[in-house]
């Protein structure tokens, strides 16, 4: 029996999994913990998840459901119909959770002085023109309508968008009118009575003026509906660095990426909508009842992050206190310290700036010759982009590895490649069948500077903005066990030819295969230590742990009594109580201020080993993508991932445990051990010791300077 079918149907599916995820997302709406705009934030945020997982994951799942004729997921031995239905049902639920306290919580403006929801109906004489002034000034121009009387189809209106759906009885026939909203009109319309402001929903106010809109004919029945469409049709592009027909490929793709098919309709209730309207309009247009959910508040939340970020700056209380990471303190230069020293940085507790930072001192040392890095996701206007520009225009050779299929950033990355090109910089797509996902930048010195390079390999992207929120780990390093290993690599992404196992390295692993290799050689390493000593340990933290290979090494571990520790922000495939009375599993997500980005893998022997890395613990990751993990090799740093391993470890404030059952909960005796809090508390501790220390040295400096001067000028000054 091959390892995979000895656990078949014993792990969870990965999408369930992901949808309680989310809710524990929703749950922190309702957390007593989190002030009152970040609890809105949070609900926005479950929106945003969701549109990704209706436009991505839904849509792989009925692919496998038609193309192998409704067969069974392997994870769960359950058919792909049954786990549609699942998902429905567990997604239906979450909407109702996530209606319910945006319900409550949108109430509660007023009692922060923030404003009020209103409904247009509830509006006097007076406020009712207003809103109607706005409406003829600043929506109806961009209205459209479109009638529809034997063709019945949505193929014009684009994912994400919202529109009303309008049934119009003439005198020649009865038909149902659509009207797209386009993403450009502001969800809320500014009103204010008595001094005080006031929100109305702007599908509120159109609703209330369709009769001055439909004036030939009555109006039946009204729905507010949006769509979500099947964004995940892959591509293969030709790994031909420059090529232009490459980038005319991805534009031809991403134009017709829209034209997907319908995923999910959500319908917004309204008190006056008839149900066989709305039963009328799905058979119409051919929808599945199971990708429709009807929704007790506003559609689509992410029209609160502007809403939010305006409050926050009114009412800076209601939110988490800002918080800027520790940045580079010594008074040495960063690649000064990296001569002598690794460096371990873990964002957003130690700020971004120090990434730029190291990338400035390459651009603007005359010894650098090369500089090449792995681009992913980058910010809009990025520094990091600016800095690369800047140096090929200094003549230092740059290569970047970009990656073109970054799921939603291809229109940004297609911007990023011609503003590189035109800078001069080398520009390379990468494996042809695979995404390189890793995060690595390597500088190359000429051969009289006293070190060969220096190398930052990181679990994050490049991204200044998110690094504000994502917690990410980031190593610096001179090393030449780091250096020559990444001059190996770049010279690997930027050859064709196999691509399917990936080189060998001393100090780095990279997917395809190798990593996955590595976790699984480890933990039967520990598992062998621990049957012959009594002692060992594993511990993991990841995004998500859906690799069915890993899980069975883990599973095969902890029958014979291996303790594990796992932080699984997202899905976790692993279930608890499969391998007897021996098993020691302990899984927790982290969800709290900032969203947990960083892995870590630690095996625990008489001769420990720790890793970072950009790979999650999926098979996409281990097989489909190009990853890099890095060993850490120096003491301080082991330590210093040692206590950061400690503290997650201990975290029961943020953290939600999973049971046997396969729910998640928290300790209703908590011990007050927040991860994200400790870290918080230390790098402000530290900012405030080095600002007292940088304040010291500079009066210092300033007395030894006119202690100079008054040797020089012989001067009876007192000091």
């Amino acid at each position: 029996m091959g390892i995979k079918s000895k656990y078949k149907g014993e792990l969870y599916n990965r999408d369930l999994s992901w949808l309680l995820f989310n809710k524990r997302v929703i749950e922190l709406a309702n957390n007593y913990h989190v002030p009152y705009l970040n609890k809105l934030n949070f609900l926005s945020i479950a929106s945003s998840n969701l549109d990704e997982f209706y436009s991505v994951r839904v849509p792989s799942l009925q692919s496998q459901e038609a193309l192998t004729n409704n067969g069974r997921d392997p994870k769960t031995m359950l058919k792909y119909s049954e786990l549609l239905k699942k998902i429905h049902e567990s997604n239906d639920n979450n909407f109702k959770l996530q209606s319910k306290y945006f319900n409550q919580l949108i109430t509660q403006l007023s009692d922060y002085g923030i404003g009020k929801f209103v409904k247009y109906v509830d509006l006097c004489d007076r406020m009712k023109q207003k809103a109607n002034q706005k409406f003829d000034e600043k929506i109806l121009p961009f209205l459209t309508s479109t009638t529809f009387n034997s063709e019945y189809n949505l193929d014009f209106l684009k994912n994400k968008w919202m529109a009303i759906a309008t049934l119009v009885k003439t005198k020649a026939d009865t038909s149902i009118r659509i009207m797209p909203i386009p993403p450009y009109i502001r969800r809320t319309v500014s009103l204010k009575a008595n001094g005080k402001k006031q929100y109305l929903m702007m599908e509120d106010l159109i609703i209330n003026n369709l009769e001055n809109l439909y004036d030939d004919g009555e109006i039946e029945d009204v729905i507010i509906f949006r769509l979500s469409r099947d964004l995940d049709a892959s591509i293969d592009l030709d790994k031909n660095n420059g090529s232009k027909k490459t980038i005319q490929n991805l534009r031809h793709y991403l134009a017709n990426r829209e034209k997907g098919k319908v995923t999910m309709l959500e319908i917004q209730k309204l008190p006056d909508t008839n149900e066989k309207f709305i039963n009328y309009f799905i058979k119409k247009f051919k929808i599945k009842p199971s990708d429709v959910f009807k929704i007790d508040a506003p559609l689509d939340l992410t029209f609160m992050f502007p809403l939010i970020k305006s409050w926050s700056k009114k009412h800076p209380v209601l939110s988490y206190p800002d918080f800027s990471g520790t940045k580079w303190h010594g008074n040495k230069s960063m690649q000064d310290y990296l001569k002598s020293h690794n460096l371990l940085l873990q964002y957003p507790y130690d700020s971004f700036d120090q990434f730029l930072q190291f990338l400035k001192e390459a651009v603007d040392n005359p010894k650098t010759i090369a500089i090449k890095q792995t681009i992913y996701r980058v910010a809009d206007n990025s520094k990091v982009i600016e800095l690369l520009k800047e140096a090929s225009k200094k003549g230092i050779k740059v290569t970047v590895v970009v990656e073109l299929r970054a799921r939603f950033d291809e229109t940004n990355n297609l911007k990023v490649t011609d503003e590189l090109e035109d800078a001069g910089c080398e520009i390379i797509f990468g494996k042809k069948y695979m995404k390189v996902h890793s995060k690595t930048c390597l500088v190359i010195m000429n051969d009289k500077s006293s070190v060969k390079g220096y190398v930052q390999i990181g679990t994050g992207n490049y991204n200044e903005q998110t690094a504000k929120g994502f917690v990410d780990l980031s190593l610096y390093s001179s090393s030449d066990e780091y250096v020559n290993c990444l001059i190996s690599f770049f010279d690997y992404l930027s050859h064709n030819g196999d691509c399917s196992r990936s080189p060998k390295y001393n100090s780095i692993v990279s997917s395809p295969n190798r990593i996955e290799d590595m976790v699984i050689q480890n933990i039967n390493r520990v598992k062998e230590y621990y049957q012959k000593y009594g002692k060992g340990k594993v511990f993991l933290k990841v995004n998500s742990l859906t690799d069915v290979d890993v899980i069975a090494a883990i599973y095969d571990a902890a029958t014979v009594g291996v303790p594990f520790r796992l932080v699984v922000r997202g899905s976790c495939c692993l279930k608890l109580g499969i391998c007897g009375d021996k098993e020691n599993i302990v899984v927790s997500s982290v969800v709290g201020q900032f969203l947990e980005h960083s892995r870590i893998y630690a095996f625990y022997t008489d001769q420990p080993s720790l890793w970072i890395s950009s790979a999650d613990l999926m098979t996409r990751n281990m097989v489909n993508r190009v990853e890099l993990a890095a060993k850490i090799l120096d003491k301080y740093n082991i330590n210093k991932i040692q206590k950061i391993i400690d503290v997650y470890s201990e975290d029961d404030v943020d953290g939600f445990f999973l049971d046997k059952e396969g729910n998640y909960f928290k300790f209703e005796n908590s011990k007050n051990h927040s991860a994200q809090q400790t870290f918080i508390q230390e790098s402000i501790k530290l900012s405030k010791q080095l600002e007292s220390q940088r304040s010291l040295y500079k009066r210092i400096t300033e007395k030894i300077s006119k202690l100079k001067n008054h040797l020089v000028s012989g001067k009876n000054e007192t000091l």
